[in-house]
C-alpha cells in the first residue's frame, strides 16, 4: 500500500503538535502530500450564569452566540497558519478548516482529500477520564477504513 496523501487533524494541544510532527516526517519520507484539517465544534453556552464570578463561562454567557462563534473561528485560523508556517518550507499543505463534530469532520476530510492515512493525537487517557471526556481518536478509527495512525501522549508528557 502507498500513502500518496496523509490527513492530519491539528488543535491547539500538546497531542496535536506531537501527531503532525509524525505525520509531517512521515509525508516526507513516503514523498506525500499533506492535508491539515481543523475542526471547530460549535460551543454550547448555558443560557444562565453558572454564579462563578470571572469565570471562563460567565464571560462567555455576556458575549452575543456571534461573538463567541468569531472567537473560535479566529482562534481555529491561528492554529491553522502556526502548523502551515511551521511546516510549509518542506511541503505544499492543503487546509481545510471545518465546523462541526470532530471525529466526523475529520472522517469526512479524509474522503474528501482522499486521503491515505489519518493521523491524529491521543491524549491516552483511560478509564472514567476518557469515559467523561470522550476519544476523537477512537471514534476516527471507528468510523473510518481509512488507515488511522494514532500518536499517544501520556498527560504527564
Amino acid at each position: 500500500m502507498e500513502f500518496k496523501k496523509i490527513l492530519i487533524g491539528i488543535d491547539d494541544s500538546h497531542q496535536s503538535e506531537k501527531a503532525a510532527a509524525y505525520g509531517f516526517a512521515l509525508a516526507k519520507l513516503l514523498g506525500a502530500e499533506v492535508g491539515l484539517v481543523e475542526v471547530i465544534e460549535p460551543m454550547i453556552v448555558p443560557p444562565l450564569s453558572t454564579g462563578i464570578v470571572g469565570g471562563e463561562m460567565d464571560m462567555l454567557n455576556n458575549l452575543p452566540p456571534v461573538q463567541v462563534m468569531n472567537a473560535q473561528d479566529a482562534s481555529a485560523k491561528n492554529v491553522m497558519q502556526h502548523y502551515v508556517m511551521q511546516y510549509r518550507a518542506e511541503h505544499n499543505i492543503t487546509q481545510f478548516l471545518e465546523t462541526g463534530d470532530a471525529a466526523t469532520v475529520v472522517v469526512d476530510t479524509a474522503l474528501k482529500f482522499q486521503a491515505d492515512l489519518i493521523v491524529v493525537g491521543s491524549h491516552a487517557r483511560t478509564g472514567f477520564s476518557r469515559f467523561f471526556t470522550g476519544s476523537v481518536s477512537e471514534d476516527v478509527a471507528r468510523h473510518t477504513e481509512i488507515p488511522v495512525l494514532v500518536v499517544p501522549m501520556k498527560d504527564k508528557d
